[in-house]
């Protein structure tokens, strides 16, 4: 796996307008990523998927977090779009994420639920059910929460041609957990946790934890 710092150059205007919205934020992003489609049918390809590429913007910063399976090439982006990147390579042992383990997170996401009538996505806007959202996340993704803070957190909107806009519902969450199950836990972080992993939400970020 590849962990990406980004600074975005926030005095660009392309900057500044993938700021505020979601979708080009993302088409950029992928820019750095090879482009293989001919090998696949349309319907089958998803190189966000099939790369694990999650990102995060860091709260109120013009600084992007990205992981990934593949390596990224940020040169591939506009001149002037970064001011700095570094990218590293990092590995999920599961030596290092044992059952027992205990570790500080954080998490952006989309806490939200399928509507049973309508299909459709809705987003949890209380804090108690978003931390429902989040304890049911953590009983099938290998990890106990030991405490977790909601940060406030703007939804993130987008606007793709031709389509309705899009809006998402988001939570950012701290706080400390307990891997369960290693197995499960490391592909959590491989794959993130829920919806709108292709609008900066669902990168699980883990750290040593210090009492």
């Amino acid at each position: 796996m590849f962990l990406s710092q980004l600074i975005l150059n926030d005095h660009a205007r392309k900057v500044r307008r993938d700021l505020g919205n979601a979708h080009e934020l993302h088409r950029q992003i992928m820019q750095a990523f090879p482009d293989e489609a001919e090998q696949h049918t349309p319907d089958a390809w998803n190189p966000r998927h099939e790369w694990n590429i999650l990102f995060r913007q860091e709260s109120e910063s013009n600084k992007i977090l990205v992981q990934s399976a593949v390596e990224p090439n940020w040169s591939k982006l506009p001149k002037g779009y970064l001011q700095q990147e570094n990218t590293k390579s990092i590995a999920y042992d599961a030596n290092n994420f044992e059952p027992g383990k205990v570790l500080q997170f954080r998490l952006r996401a989309n806490p939200s639920k399928r509507d049973k009538e309508t299909r459709k996505t809705v987003g949890y806007f209380k804090q108690q059910d978003q931390l429902a959202w989040l304890q049911r996340q953590s009983d099938r993704n290998g990890f106990r929460l030991h405490g977790a803070d909601i940060i406030p957190s703007p939804n993130v909107f987008g606007r793709k041609k031709g389509k309705s806009p899009i809006r998402i519902t988001t939570a950012l969450y701290q706080g400390i957990l307990e891997v369960t199950d290693s197995g499960a836990f490391i592909q959590a972080l491989c794959q993130g946790l829920g919806r709108g992993k292709s609008y900066g939400c669902g990168l699980l970020s883990v750290a040593r934890y210090r009492a």
